[in-house]
Order: structure tokens, then sequence, then C-alpha cells
């Protein structure tokens, strides 16, 4: 699941009026001193970024009109529908078709245009996986390239499909495979079981469980069944897929898991690794993208938990497919430029650089899109290297799905592991909403 999707699952949908630098929010035509910015960020998230924009105001004199907007793809549609007022910058959509019409449309910017002579420089130094599309071609909407031109800055991403664990707990090697991994004994470590799980996140619960099948799958089958998938032109019932959930179905098997499926079931995905700190250990693994980090230390204040020391992770195991092994799971945050004036060319230029996104990760909690950029903290450091090796670094496929797809697809998942011999009526199921809601998408 994308950090945006996450902000717009967990918090309420609406306008949060300017919470940050400067007053109005309306939009400064062609303006070369004032920049309007809409972001989804709260919290540590949005204050961070006010760390990034601090300097860029003071060096520049542009004021930056910072307005939170937890809807905002859909109002940013509802205004390009309306010939409204748009904001100077601000996410770009996540829906491929979205992403093709508003660039037929001219609503959103090349970054070509906001870079201008800063571009190539800006293209070498972040991640090829963020900014170049596979096998040469002209078009890759998933990282906003349509018709060889990009239109999303790149500016943070996070790794997926690591495997924590707690360093006074699981003291051995990891696992080369994902068959290795499932041979561990936990008992020899003082665990209970192999795997934590929790799948519970409120309306979006289902997505750690998305997660864990398409970190399988892109691996285990390869990228372009992947894509094809998200696309809707790979059925749930190929074997592909199926061989994906019957595999994802071992993490949660009675066996395996923590409590049993009615723990990972009921279980907030940001309390399912509190087991493994626990003594005795309840478990060894918690399979979870970067940003958990964050949930260990709260959790366990008391503990002082440090990164490196006392937690730890391992890469996503090979599938046993070596030719798959570079495709690895992320998510990024972007920003658009909806309008081409000097001020909003001018920020854009300034998040593309090693300075601006050397402070996001020195804030903590993130990886930046740049390929360079210095990790005090030895966990980002490491998933920085995850990141850098990766061939493709491929989306979270339900986050790219038709909404009605996507809601069928995370309940799958809770159906399966509420009941395993479901899994052919789940996927027939899947199959039947797979071909109404791409035939609406």
């Amino acid at each position: 699941m994308s950090s945006r999707a996450i902000a717009l699952s967990l918090g309420a949908l609406l306008l949060v009026a300017a919470c940050s630098t400067g007053g109005s929010s309306s939009n400064q035509s062609a303006s070369s001193t004032d920049v309007t910015v809409w972001t989804a960020w709260g919290g540590a998230e949005l204050k961070a970024f006010r760390d990034v924009l601090a300097p860029f105001q003071s060096s520049t004199g542009i004021k930056v009109h910072l307005t939170t907007n937890r809807d905002s793809t859909n109002q940013i549609a509802n205004g390009i529908a309306a010939g409204t007022d748009l904001p100077d910058v601000a996410p770009g959509p996540t829906d491929p078709v979205q992403v093709k019409s508003w660039v037929s449309k001219g609503a959103i910017k090349p970054i070509e245009t906001a870079l201008g002579d800063q571009f190539s420089a800006y293209k070498d130094n972040t991640y090829p996986a963020l900014t170049t599309a596979p096998g040469g071609a002209s078009d890759d909407v998933y990282i906003g390239i349509v018709g060889g031109k990009h239109y999303e800055l790149m500016v943070k991403t996070q790794v997926k499909g690591l495997f924590w664990y707690n360093k006074k707990a699981f003291t051995g090697q990891a696992p080369k495979t994902f068959d290795d991994l499932l041979a561990i004994n936990p008992s020899q470590y003082g665990a209970q079981k192999l795997f934590c799980a929790g799948f519970e996140s409120g309306a979006a619960s289902g997505w750690p469980a998305s997660d864990q099948i398409d970190n399988i799958i892109m691996r285990q089958s390869g990228d372009q069944v992947y894509t094809n998938w998200i696309q809707g032109k790979q059925k749930f019932t190929s074997p592909e897929i199926k061989l994906g959930y019957q595999t994802f179905l071992k993490e949660v098997s009675a066996a395996n898991v923590y409590g049993g499926s009615n723990t990972a079931l009921s279980t907030n995905f940001g309390k399912a690794g509190d087991p493994m700190f626990k003594t005795p250990a309840g478990c060894l693994f918690l399979e979870q993208a970067t940003f958990i980090t964050s949930f260990f230390q709260q959790d366990f204040p008391s503990l002082n938990l440090k990164a490196g020391t006392d937690f730890d992770f391992f890469a996503h195991p090979s599938m046993g497919n070596s030719q798959y092994d570079g495709n690895v799971n992320g998510f990024y945050d972007n920003f658009a430029m909806y309008n081409d004036t000097p001020a909003a060319r001018k920020l854009m230029q300034y998040m593309a650089t090693k300075d601006a996104q050397q402070i996001w990760v020195n804030d903590g909690g993130t990886l930046g899109a740049i390929k360079t950029l210095n990790y005090t903290d030895p966990i980002f450091k490491r998933a920085a290297d995850v990141a850098g090796s990766a061939k493709n670094l491929l989306v979270t496929a339900g986050d790219f799905m038709p909404s009605d797809m996507q809601k069928a697809f995370w309940q799958s998942l809770l159906n399966v592991t509420r009941d395993p011999s479901s899994l052919d009526a789940q996927l027939k199921h899947l199959d039947q909403v797979q071909a109404a809601a791409y035939a609406t998408s």
C-alpha cells in the first residue's frame, strides 16, 4: 500500500485548510513569488516536508502556500473537469487512466519542462526504476512516463517485502530462498511461531496481506505476469496467480502464524510485530515495509529499541526463479506540476536536488529517490542498497487496480486466511469482479 493510500484509508477524506507557511492557498497566477502546494501528509511527514521547504523559502523569497488535502486526486479531477484553479504543485494521480487523461488534457506539465537543463542530472541521480520504463518503452504510467515524457517528480521511496526480526531472538543466517525461510524452526530460537501478521486496517483491512502476495507473485512468476495482473489481463484463476495465493497461505497457516488466523485478521498492522519483542518471542519474523520501524519503537518505549542493534531485516528471499530476484516491491512519493509558473519550476527544481532530499532522510522514516544520499540509520542505509540493486521497482498491485477490484482483492485475502478451503471459490469470484471492474475503468 502506498503512503498516500494509507493516508486516504486512515484519515478523513477532507480538505484541511492552510496548515503551513502562508495563509491563502488560492492559485497565484504565473507567480514568481508564491507557489501553492497540496500534499496528503500530516504529522511527522508534514513536519519533514516543512523542514525541506524552509531553506527554499529563505533562499528564494518564494512563499509556499502549503495545504494538507487528503482527497487531492478527486479535487484535482473535479477542477480539471470544471476548468477551475488547480494547485501549482501536488501529487500526481495513481490511476493509470487518469495519468494518461490528465496528460492528454495538458493538466500535468512535463518534468522536463519543470527542471529544464537540470532534468538530465535528475534522471542520472535518481533510482533508475523510478525514472526509466522497462525495456526502453516510451510509456510506463506507473511511474508517470507517457509518450517518452516524465510527469511525476520522484522525491521519496520505501521498500516493501522486508522480513523484520528481533536480533536477540533470531541469531541465524538470512535464508536465501523462500523454502529455506519456511524450513526455519522457530523453537530453535525460543519463539512460538515463524511469522507474525496483522491485516486489520479499518476500511482498508487486507492491504498488508496484499503486500505479501505481491512480493511472492513478482518474484515467482515475473514482472510481466505481475504487470498484466495489475492491468486486468491476467486472471486470478490463472496458474500463476493461484500459485501466489497458495504460497501466501503457507505464511498464514495455523502451523506458521502467531495466534492463528483469528489473530492475523484482528491485529492492526502497526501492532503486528509486537510479539517479536515479548519474552518468550511470539514469532521470529514480520514481513513489512521500511516504515514499520517507528511502530516497533513507539510500542516498546521502555526497551529503547535501536535500529540495527535490537532489530534488523533481511530482503525478501528468492522464490526459486533467479531471473526474477531483481523485482522489488516499493512505493514512492511524487509531485507533479499543474501550473507552469516561475515559482513552481523553482520549487520542482529544488525538490529534485540532493540537498532537499537529504533533509527528508535526515528527518527519518523514509528513503529518498536519489541514489547517493547519506543515511545515518543503518536500517535505511541497507534498504537503500535494496532499492539501488532493484532491476524493477514494482508498484503495489492493489493501489493501481480499480476500486472495486482492489476492495475484492483485499477481502479475498482475508477470506482465504480465515478459510483456506475457499480459495477456488474466491479466485472464481475475483475473475468476475475483474471482468466488470476493468470493463468500466
